[in-house]
């Protein structure tokens, strides 16, 4: 296992930050929102296994000042990951190498130049993420709004833990959980994002912990 360079992590931010310039400008009319790093890269403490690529989860935070909840109040999530969804796609269908993927959470973009790739997931009221909830066989993508449970809870806990403890969280639950969830199929009902990943191994560590 091998630690991601402060170097390495801070190219991959910054090509994020210019996305992001991009984002708000093109969608401002329909949507505002606050874009937020999650996970190790916020600790610089990103792990990567040798010849794997390794990824930077970022959160959507859609604001109530959107014209799009003015009018139906984010009640439209299939909608929603749409318009996201069309957006980054349309942003890089011209751009040689980069790979844009729907998957139940996220909308996940690759690199293939690089050793590393995005999750971004769309969160309202802090706490609830959209989901693809597939039930009717029409063969559309259909989402919902999904509570992501005791999320600040989970960053805060985080937080309290020490260096060492932050260690053992990351090597030897968070990481091995998300390379897990990675393998599993986009069609998989319970495949979780990298940040739903990381809330859940979080709170596991931390009732794991009071029980010792």
């Amino acid at each position: 296992m091998e630690r991601v360079t402060k170097k390495e992590s801070s190219l991959a931010r910054q090509f994020a930050n210019n996305l992001f310039e991009c984002l708000h400008k093109e969608m401002k009319e329909k949507y505002r929102f606050e874009t937020k790093l999650v996970g190790s890269a916020i600790w610089n403490t990103i792990l990567k296994e040798k010849g794997k690529p390794w990824d930077l989860d970022y959160q959507i935070l859609l604001t109530n000042n959107s014209k799009d909840y003015k009018k139906n109040g984010f009640n439209n999530p299939t909608k929603i990951k749409e318009d996201f969804f069309n957006w980054f796609n349309n942003h890089f269908k011209n751009k040689k190498g980069y790979i844009v993927q729907n998957s139940t959470t996220a909308i996940t973009v690759i690199n293939k130049n690089s050793n590393y790739s995005y999750d971004f997931v769309i969160i309202k009221d802090r706490n609830q993420i959209i989901r693809r909830n597939n039930n009717d066989h029409t063969g559309r993508n259909l989402y919902t709004w999904n509570k992501l449970r005791k999320y600040n809870d989970a960053f805060l806990m985080f937080d309290s833990f020490s260096p060492n403890e932050k260690k053992i969280v990351i090597e030897k639950y968070i990481l091995p959980r998300k390379i897990k969830e990675k393998a599993k199929s986009e069609n998989d009902p319970t495949k979780r994002s990298s940040c739903e990943a990381f809330i859940e191994e979080v709170n596991n560590y931390a009732i794991r912990k009071r029980n010792y």
